[in-house]
């Protein structure tokens, strides 16, 4: 019998030992909706489009699809742990199965295939793989959202090392590298994840963030000569188009 690595380990466990007692998950469902909502605005799917929701984590993504009348709703993931807490939010149909073996199988296609937190547990070979998975999955025109560590953020190395499983961060260049190999489109998006004005304090938070976020742009424009596209944030959103 095969020894399980420490990977398999710790995903198998992972809402008992990691998500289901991080700080976001503690602070509760109705404020991660709320920062879900700001920050994805009017990337977010309408109701009629299929969702496909990679690393399900405790589908408060696909909660919030359905409350806004999304109903051909998919979440994969490998954790029971967390699936059981997804099910008991939104009626979507649910597979626990690793993403891999899940694209390589699938017999139909999506409007939209979401990736948030998941791509930088991958190595860069089973990445390009998902990559190209995705796109076979994804309908004509389709969109894949995405949200993972920034790594021209000064402070990347919080969300690049938080999590034992994470592989790497990743650069917007990168993501261009995979469109081309993976039959997306050359012209890809990029949003930052920063502090979301909704209150006194909040707006405090939001106007400290773009003084730095300049300090951070003139740094590169002195050493490099430019601003390497203006996404500093820890984390960043990403939209690709199927070619």
């Amino acid at each position: 019998m095969n020894t399980p690595t420490t990977r398999q380990t710790i995903l198998e466990a992972y809402h008992e030992t990691t998500s289901g007692v991080s700080s976001a998950f503690s602070t509760g469902l109705s404020k991660t909706l709320r920062q879900l909502k700001a920050r994805l605005g009017s990337w977010i799917p309408p109701p009629e489009a299929s969702v496909l929701d990679l690393g399900c984590g405790h589908g408060e993504w696909l909660r919030l699809l359905w409350e806004r009348g999304g109903r051909d709703l998919t979440g994969v993931n490998l954790s029971e742990g967390e699936l059981a807490v997804a099910r008991s939010l939104v009626p979507a149909h649910f597979v626990q199965q690793d993403v891999l073996t899940f694209l390589a199988s699938a017999d139909r296609q999506w409007d939209v295939i979401t990736a948030f937190h998941f791509l930088e547990h991958l190595t860069k070979e089973d990445l390009l793989r998902c990559m190209q998975g995705i796109a076979r999955a994804l309908a004509p025109n389709g969109v894949l959202l995405v949200m993972t560590p920034n790594a021209l953020s000064p402070f990347c190395g919080i969300t690049r090392h938080w999590d034992l499983t994470h592989e790497w961060a990743f650069t917007p260049p990168n993501f261009r590298q995979l469109a081309a190999l993976s039959g997306f489109r050359p012209a890809v998006e990029f949003r930052e994840c920063g502090p979301i004005p909704h209150g006194l304090l909040s707006t405090v938070r939001w106007l400290l963030w773009q003084w730095r976020r300049q300090t951070i742009r003139f740094w590169l424009l002195v050493e490099t000569g430019s601003d390497k596209g203006g996404v500093y944030t820890m984390d960043m959103l990403v939209r690709l188009r199927k070619a």
